[in-house]
């Protein structure tokens, strides 16, 4: 899937398609500011000026910014989700000892997990995940093993929902880029190691997801 480019400032500001374009208009050019985006309509705001919102979707498209966090043994996750019906926030917490030793890595797979299955239960066929965790898609390609309880059902759980036709792809956004809705994402799940949730969501629902499949 192709991006667009957002100059704001450079020789000749707008939005383009091709980054070699791009570049020739910032490249050299004093305090040039731009930045890429996955959809126009972000590009568009962004070069406007405006806040985010949740960009125009192609039919059956859901795309999630999701981030962990940890304090005091307690992992948070924080979720922002847009889709045709607009823009919803989840976050929740779980001071599981196993899961605490990950830290926030923990809270973050948990979040992707939640978004995976909030896609499944509606039927979309196509799911973005936004992230700022670096390795965050390697326990699904297999490039990191699963060692642990939480990658374990990781993998195991993604792989379902790919054969349940749901087409997932993870999309690395720079940390600390002042993205909007990854800094969303990553106050609710700071939020969240306050003991705080407004969804009730455990990690034992996959299993009885896939537990459910398996027996019709």
């Amino acid at each position: 899937m192709g991006k667009y480019y957002a100059v704001k400032r450079g020789r000749c500001p707008g939005i383009y398609e091709d980054w070699q374009r791009a570049r020739e208009q910032v490249e050299g050019f004093p305090n040039a500011e731009y930045r890429s985006f996955a959809s126009k309509a972000d590009a568009l705001a962004y070069l406007r000026g405006e806040t985010w919102r949740c960009p125009d979707f192609m039919k059956d498209t859901i795309l999630v910014c999701v981030d962990g966090s940890y304090r005091d043994g307690v992992c948070g996750s924080g979720i922002v989700v847009c889709d045709q019906e607009g823009l919803r926030e989840f976050y929740f917490w779980t001071d599981e000892p196993d899961l605490a030793k990950m830290r926030n890595v923990a809270g973050e797979i948990l979040a992707v997990l939640f978004a995976v299955n909030y896609a499944l239960q509606r039927g979309t066929k196509r799911l973005v995940i936004r992230h700022d965790f670096e390795n965050l898609d390697k326990w699904i390609s297999g490039e990191y093993r699963t060692k642990t309880f939480l990658t374990e059902i990781y993998r195991e759980f993604v792989d379902f929902a790919k054969r349940k036709n749901l087409r997932i792809e993870f999309e690395k956004i720079k940390a600390h880029s002042k993205d909007p809705c990854n800094e969303r994402a990553d106050g609710l799940a700071k939020l969240a190691t306050g003991r705080k949730r407004n969804v009730d969501w455990k990690l034992e629902v996959l299993r009885d997801v896939i537990r459910s499949d398996e027996s019709n």
